[in-house]
């Protein structure tokens, strides 16, 4: 799960907004998500729905994050800050400031990735599976 804190008046958020709909496309079928924790006060919550749909941002949106839930994650209060949560709800990374996409894609590609030795292994059970079929 990749939270990403923003509000609607922050315009480094609004930049890394498309990087992040980037994120998802390319993540979302391996079971990644991004969710965008809006921080704007509840009166401005229709400043976010209209941003929202002027972007066409293809991931769910938290409205009503405060700084507290960002310093709860490790993040000081200043936004943008995104959080990585791995698969067993733990923190794996914290990043304070806009995204870099590349950098992004290549810890979630490390947190998907399958240990080399649980490969090997595998390969060579299907090898033995395909090598006892008579032909």
């Amino acid at each position: 799960m990749i939270l990403n804190f923003w509000a609607t008046y922050c315009v480094p958020c609004k930049k890394e907004m498309p990087d992040l709909a980037a994120i998802q496309n390319e993540f979302g079928a391996l079971g990644v998500q991004v969710i965008g924790v809006s921080t704007d006060d509840p009166e401005s919550q229709n400043k976010v729905v209209q941003f929202v749909k002027e972007t066409k941002i293809n991931f769910p949106i938290w409205l009503g994050g405060s700084t507290d839930h960002m310093h709860r994650f490790g993040l000081g209060a200043a936004l943008p800050g995104t959080v990585v949560i791995g698969r067993d709800g733990r923190v794996k990374k914290v990043i304070s400031g806009v995204i870099d996409q590349a950098v992004l894609r290549k810890q979630i590609e490390a947190l998907l990735a399958v240990p080399i030795a649980k490969t090997n292994v595998a390969a060579r059970e299907r090898k033995a599976d395909v090598s006892a079929v008579p032909s």
